[in-house]
């Protein structure tokens, strides 16, 4: 049996995470308002969040908080990371020192599972994006390409992607 990470957004199926499952989990941004998470993936500038959500960030103090903005740099957990300088429209990069990019915190979260801790099967829950205040038909269009793309990669190293809830996704892995 290989490693199981679970990977936290903040969209609804997030409440079909059973915490104590996994061995490990990694969550996004503010995530610590509803689960504290091992680790933390938080790759918005802080302008992007309102105060009551940045309050959040500033005060959860997992094992590591990744990221690479040196916004947040001066963080005790701080692990800086290089974003690839293009989206993964056609094929996905794990292999490379560099993490690859999407339109949503998660994507990169998924990255670190498995570049970092050698996740063998990494379960998504909470990246529904069926309300998403920022995220429109076009945008979402395009994180599932890069989740796509993501799952063929995953696959080809030996680990694998699982998507809970009715997001987006939630066709990702019976289409490929």
């Amino acid at each position: 049996m290989g490693k199981s990470i679970a990977v936290l957004g903040l969209g609804p199926s997030l409440s079909l995470y059973e915490d104590g499952k996994y061995g490990l989990t990694i969550g996004v941004n503010d995530i610590w308002k509803n689960i504290e998470t091992d680790v933390v993936v938080c790759v918005d500038k802080r302008n992007r969040f309102n105060d009551e959500r940045m309050k959040t960030i500033d005060e959860c103090t997992p094992k590591a908080f990744y990221s690479h903005l040196e916004d947040y740099e001066e963080r005790k957990d701080y692990v800086k990371i290089e974003l690839q300088p293009d989206y993964p429209r056609y094929v996905c990069q794990l292999e490379i020192p560099s993490y690859p990019k999407s339109l949503c915190s998660p994507f990169v979260a998924c990255a670190v599972a498995y570049k970092v801790y050698k996740a063998t099967e990494i379960h998504l829950f909470g990246v529904d994006m069926l309300d998403h205040p920022h995220l429109n038909g076009s945008s979402c269009s395009r994180i599932t390409v890069h989740f796509r793309n993501l799952l063929i990669a995953l696959r080809q190293g030996g680990s694998d992607l699982i998507i809970h809830g009715d997001g987006i996704l939630r066709k990702l892995n019976s289409s490929i």
